[in-house]
């Protein structure tokens, strides 16, 4: 049986994490657009052809090709001829191709030789029975092959294949025979010739044709769609249509959306329409759109857990920041706290009071976060009391860059303090004048806030890759509520997708 060489190849044109998978209400068919989707150009196809080039030659190496046994009549009687313990010993493949159209992908590979070794016998029946047995070597030449493809989707948002065509042709066939006398198997080596054509063709693409159809859709229903980020979360690389083809590149659609592992639940809002395929100007191998609606859905799913809520204490609070969490800090922008409390400790509890929100445009991102602080005074004898509390909202400008971690690619992001309004909701100490606090609300926001955001910020969306793929000069642009990750890939060839090739 043939190795699963061509469904090797195809899974790299599917690209998926690798982390635990669940199904359900996180599968496809419930969002329309896609979080992201990914094309690969015939750039990226030609690479992948390259270097699965190896994969595909061990493959067919590793095909059996059963016994042979036939009839045959020559002059001198009917032949009984049987042809056994048949093995490639090498095979080469000069050159191939992975080509797409709106079919789907084919595989071809032209030039490719051929050596097999086996054992022979015969056996004559005429007036005076004749039979021997021996050894044969056995060349082909100027074969062809062929595998055409086409990709669906489960339910489930899992990926699917199935075969759509197979031809394996031999062009040319010497035999070399050992052993027996040569001019009595040369009356019938073409019927044994055309009979080891036949069965290579009919075994080479019977192999290709279930490891596509069975071998292959089994190792892509395995494939996880889901990766868990942390205790909090995971997002869903289901796809959410079948995958389409052009005769330039290749594109997947991806759901892209977090969920909150406790409680998984659609995010209340859709991703934004993307461009219909990739830019004119087309020149790397891949490219890959993340909208902000994937960000966006994190933010939901952080905010729900309640992982956006945030304590300060006086003993946090970073020497470089002049305001201290004592009430003594605030005696001349809030006398009235100061007059209630007199020189006591206080704490801050920040918390989200909507998910957060991502807006990418073509001149940058910008992420804002509703929010509260409530103001606590730490008192000798009634111990907490809140004193009052802000409605808050922050802004910043967030950059974003792609990072790998020597197995896997992120794209993170960065934000940086632009401003936060803010609005007294609830006082136990009378009304005051909220804008003095300004200068103290920035420097939590700066110094406690955006460093807790940044952390989360800095994990990233992990890019789902086959294993041993990285990505080369990798450049990212902003769209109208999307980036646009632009991108070639290499791949290590000692990773352990070619070594079980």
């Amino acid at each position: 049986m043939m190795a699963n060489g061509p469904m090797l190849l195809i899974c790299f044109l599917v690209l998926f994490g690798h982390e635990r998978s669940t199904t359900g209400a996180n599968g496809a068919g419930v969002v329309t657009n896609p979080g992201f989707k990914v094309a690969i150009t015939s750039k990226g196809l030609d690479y992948v052809d390259k270097i699965g080039l190896p994969i595909l030659e061990k493959a067919l190496s590793a095909t059996t090709i059963p016994d042979i046994s036939g009839k045959a009549s020559i002059g001198i009687g009917d032949v009984d001829y049987t042809l056994t313990n048949i093995k490639i010993t090498n095979l080469q493949i000069p050159q191939s191709s992975i080509t797409t159209s709106e079919a789907g992908i084919t595989i071809q590979a032209s030039g490719i030789s051929v050596s097999v070794t086996a054992d022979w016998s015969y056996k004559i029946h005429s007036i005076i029975p004749v039979s021997d047995h021996g050894s044969a070597d056995v060349d082909a030449s100027s074969v062809t092959l062929s595998v055409s493809v086409t990709m669906g989707t489960t339910t489930s948002g899992h990926p699917t294949l199935s075969s759509t065509g197979c031809s394996f042709d031999v062009g040319k066939l010497d035999i070399t025979f050992h052993g027996g006398a040569s001019w009595l198997y040369n009356l019938f080596s073409d019927y044994i010739s055309g009979e080891l054509k036949k069965s290579m063709n009919d075994q080479m693409c019977s192999a290709a044709t279930k490891a596509i159809d069975t071998a292959g859709n089994a190792a892509l229903q395995s494939l996880p769609i889901e990766i868990q980020i942390d205790d909090v979360s995971e997002v869903s690389y289901a796809l959410v249509q079948a995958p389409s083809f052009t005769s330039s590149y290749l594109e997947t659609a991806h759901k892209g959306e977090f969920y909150y592992i406790s409680k998984p639940v659609e995010a209340p809002f859709t991703p934004p329409p993307l461009p219909p395929s990739p830019p004119a100007n087309a020149s790397q191998m891949m490219y890959l759109w993340l909208t902000d609606y994937i960000a966006n859905t994190a933010g939901f799913v952080y905010q729900t857990a309640g992982a956006l809520q945030y304590n300060v204490t006086p003993d946090m609070v970073p020497p470089q920041v002049p305001i201290k969490l004592n009430t003594s800090s605030f005696k001349l922008l809030i006398p009235e706290l100061y007059n209630k409390y007199p020189n006591m400790a206080m704490k801050l509890e920040l918390d989200a009071v909507k998910p957060p929100t991502l807006k990418i445009a073509p001149s940058g991102a910008n992420f804002t976060l509703p929010g509260e602080v409530k103001v606590f005074v730490l008192t000798p004898k009634n111990g907490t009391v809140l004193a009052f509390t802000l409605g808050t909202g922050m802004y910043a400008n967030v950059s974003v860059w792609v990072r790998s971690n020597g197995t896997a690619e992120f794209v993170s992001a960065n934000a940086t303090y632009l401003s936060t309004d803010i609005t007294l909701t609830y006082t136990t100490i009378g009304k005051f004048d909220v804008s003095l606090l300004q200068t103290a609300v920035n420097t939590v926001c700066k110094y406690l806030v955006i460093p807790v955001l940044n952390k989360y910020g800095k994990v990233g969306f992990p890019i789902p890759t086959v294993d041993g793929v990285s990505f080369v000069n990798p450049t990212i642009a902003f769209g109208k509520d999307f980036l646009l990750l632009s991108t070639d890939f290499s791949y290590n060839t000692t990773s352990k997708l070619m070594l079980n090739g």
